[in-house]
């Protein structure tokens, strides 16, 4: 349940995540290509269809199907060597996700040799073998997310606001509005009043 208090808790990351966005940004790198598998992947996809990319910032594509077509097709959107890949896995250890990243290392490999942990970032949650393969590899950075959250809840937390930051996206505000919106479902708040309460007998009028 480490998911219901995420607007308050990951308000303290706010800032190292600008300034990361900053860096990479200045470093360079004009595309983004998050390496996932399953529901954590959905969020950051979610985000880019809905808000686009601001101006400057990196243009984020989900690489999350393992059909070689999916494959070529990311590795083609753009120059590989202004790429920033994000390992994106909670368990660290999903088999499609250590393909992609093995694949896309030997390419960033061949094109810098010894600096293509320049080029890769990793979100995972504390322990994983993901996190001990970036640091062996020098990954630019690794993000390490709050374990008690399952991928499907994971929105909230670094795996969603990490590529957020990176599209250009206010994270602070998207926390600020979620924290709004929790309140607005409250417990306290009457039915009439509740839009969670609302949006629940609305799906649960058209299931019917």
């Amino acid at each position: 349940m480490g998911w219901l208090d995420l607007p308050e808790q990951m308000m303290a990351h706010v800032a190292q995540l600008t300034t990361f966005a900053g860096e990479v940004r200045r470093a360079g790198f004009t595309h983004a290509l998050l390496l996932g598998m399953g529901g954590s992947s959905l969020a950051p996809e979610v985000m880019r269809v809905t808000f686009g990319v601001a101006k400057g910032y990196l243009d984020l594509a989900v690489l999350d199907s393992t059909d070689p077509a999916a494959v070529l097709a990311a590795e083609e959107r753009g120059d590989l060597a202004r790429t920033l890949f994000i390992v994106s896995s909670k368990s660290g250890g999903t088999a499609e996700i250590n393909a992609f990243s093995s694949y896309f290392w030997s390419k960033l490999t061949e094109l810098k040799g010894r600096r293509a942990g320049e080029n890769f970032i990793a979100i995972t949650d504390p322990g994983t073998a993901l996190e001990a393969l970036a640091k062996e590899r020098n990954f630019r950075r690794i993000f390490v997310n709050p374990p008690e959250i399952g991928g499907r809840y994971s929105a909230l937390s670094l795996f969603g606001l990490v590529p957020a930051a990176l599209m250009g996206i206010d994270v602070a505000k998207l926390l600020s509005r979620a924290q709004r919106m929790s309140a607005a479902c409250g417990a306290s708040v009457p039915p009439a009043r509740n839009p969670g309460l609302q949006l629940g007998a609305i799906l649960g009028a058209l299931t019917k």
